[in-house]
């Protein structure tokens, strides 16, 4: 269950604007997400931010405001993920908890959720603190990321899951707009909350194993956009997308392009990451 979630009830709070602004030059990737989600309870609560990293993908930069209080963090060494976890993840009065696990390794505590050595570099954990009623807050993440070579000689490029929750409707909708309902239903997970006597024998490392497995979900729509520069030091023989129609901003009497700007040729429809494939010359 990544995104903003509600330390409390363990639940996610609804996004309402997504942005993905990429660039990808040779084989890295430079990525800034921008995402708004909004606090609709009538009293405050705790958040804490869940943003899942793909291998080899560093975090250069974070920013969260809320009700006009800027939230940073500090890179001090961006090829370790593990830096900018020890800095982020303070508690809500601002301490930071830490500890050890039974093997001697080290754990940071971040107030309900626990991360090991293992875990902490694919994912980047922030306490938000507390998130007044009704509130508005506005979350930039920044990374860098190496993008391996698939085996047909392409490079692709994936949106994060935190960016892009499938929206859940209701049955009708659904089969109006998939015709694939019935096979997603049946693998889709449900986002609940644990019975706290069902939490008990749960170990910590299991438990953000257990948020991190579960499925992205949105309760409403949201504003989504998409916009992927690729400035290659080869020339581009093709660029495609398997989930969505794109569109290529390039000279259209050109043989091959150094430069093009994809973005989304129609409106996003919540169903799936948008993927991109991209295939040197």
């Amino acid at each position: 269950m990544p995104g903003l979630i509600n330390k409390g009830s363990q639940n996610a709070l609804p996004l309402s604007v997504s942005e993905i602004t990429s660039c990808v030059r040779g084989y890295t990737l430079a990525l800034t997400a921008s995402m708004t989600y909004n606090n609709f309870e009538d009293n405050p609560i705790e958040g804490i931010f869940i943003y899942p990293l793909e291998e080899c993908s560093t975090v250069v930069g974070f920013e969260a405001m809320i009700s006009n209080q800027i939230i940073t963090v500090q890179i001090k060494d961006k090829s370790k993920i593990d830096d900018c976890y020890f800095d982020c993840c303070t508690t809500a009065n601002g301490a930071l908890q830490s500890g050890s696990g039974k093997d001697g390794s080290r754990v940071k505590y971040c107030g309900h959720i626990v991360l090991d050595e293992d875990l902490e570099r694919t994912v980047l954990v922030v306490n938000l603190g507390v998130i007044p009623p009704l509130e508005t807050v506005n979350v930039l993440v920044s990374t860098s990321s190496e993008l391996p070579t698939l085996p047909n000689g392409g490079i692709r490029v994936t949106s994060p899951t935190v960016c892009t929750p499938r929206v859940q409707r209701t049955i009708n909708e659904e089969q109006g707009l998939s015709p694939n309902f019935q096979n997603r239903t049946r693998d889709s997970r449900h986002n609940c909350a644990l019975d706290p006597h069902e939490q008990t024998p749960i170990t910590p490392q299991l438990y953000m194993a257990q948020l991190l497995e579960e499925e992205a979900i949105n309760s409403i729509d949201y504003e989504f956009s998409f916009q992927l520069e690729i400035r290659a030091p080869y020339l581009l023989a093709g660029v495609e997308s398997p989930s969505h129609a794109i569109r290529a901003d390039a000279d259209p009497l050109a043989r091959s392009a150094t430069s093009v700007v994809i973005t989304l040729a129609d409106k996003y429809t919540y169903d799936c990451p948008v993927e991109i494939l991209i295939y040197p010359s």
